[in-house]
């Protein structure tokens, strides 16, 4: 075992003994959203929603700002609940005890990226199965596999020279890739980035929407929230138009 010293954040493990494993779950829909609603007090920002998403699919969904995209995307991985309206992924309904069975194949891109400030890449990728392992984890303590799986994801995204960089000394591409990294490392079987080239300038951009919609190649699905249109035409499958509470195909 290895040890590394920065603290790992605690996380709670559910009793999913009767659930299929995350890796049991066979369907071809990664991604079922049917019907939803969502608001804040008087304010509805979601009106009747629905969408599928399925294996090796990418798709962007786009808006003004406070449209709601950024609520949806969080109701789709289970962060928000809706008023009302189903939402599964991998098979498993939102809000049901057997989702916690799917949770550790499921990646969060925040716009924030959701890296450990002070930490290095390396650190912040190991942190992608800290809910498949978390004794071990909040012990501070990784397997000589995870480190050097966390190494080779960091290979894939450009940074394999680049593992021990604290994180905040890395450029925002970089910390883009740390965290498409970290979802790598993770094994996840859907990433859901919110705003992922946001404040990158367009090189940097493309390079960034080329790895994240590599994932397709390992029959992963992506979700994304995006304000240019030209990138997500050229690299989504499908582009969605959310205004007014109602999401639309473009």
């Amino acid at each position: 075992m290895l040890t590394l010293k920065k603290t790992v954040p605690s996380f709670s493990v559910g009793n999913t003994s009767s659930c299929l494993a995350a890796g049991e779950v066979a369907a071809d829909v990664v991604l079922e959203v049917e019907n939803v609603f969502f608001g804040y007090d008087s304010t509805v920002l979601l009106r009747g929603v629905s969408l599928e998403v399925r294996r090796g699919e990418a798709v962007a969904v786009m808006g003004r700002s406070g449209a709601g995209k950024s609520t949806l995307l969080k109701i789709c991985a289970g962060l928000l609940k809706p008023r009302s309206g189903a939402v599964k992924v991998l098979g498993r309904e939102v809000g049901n005890r057997c989702f916690e069975s799917v949770r550790p194949r499921i990646a969060y891109i925040p716009q924030t990226l959701g890296l450990v400030s002070g930490a290095s890449a390396l650190y912040n990728v190991l942190l992608g199965r800290a809910s498949r392992r978390p004794l071990r984890f909040v012990a501070g303590l990784w397997s000589r596999r995870d480190v050097e799986e966390a190494l080779e994801a960091l290979r894939a995204v450009g940074l394999g020279d680049k593992p021990e960089m604290v994180v905040d000394k890395l450029s925002g591409g970089e910390r883009q890739r740390v965290a498409i990294a970290r979802a790598l490392f993770q094994g996840a079987s859907v990433i859901y980035a919110d705003e992922p080239v946001s404040n990158l300038d367009i090189n940097t951009a493309t390079e960034v929407m080329k790895l994240l919609v590599e994932f397709r190649r390992r029959a992963a699905a992506v979700v994304a929230v995006l304000h240019d249109q030209d990138l997500a035409f050229e690299f989504f499958d499908r582009v969605y138009m959310l205004s007014g509470g109602i999401l639309k195909e473009l």
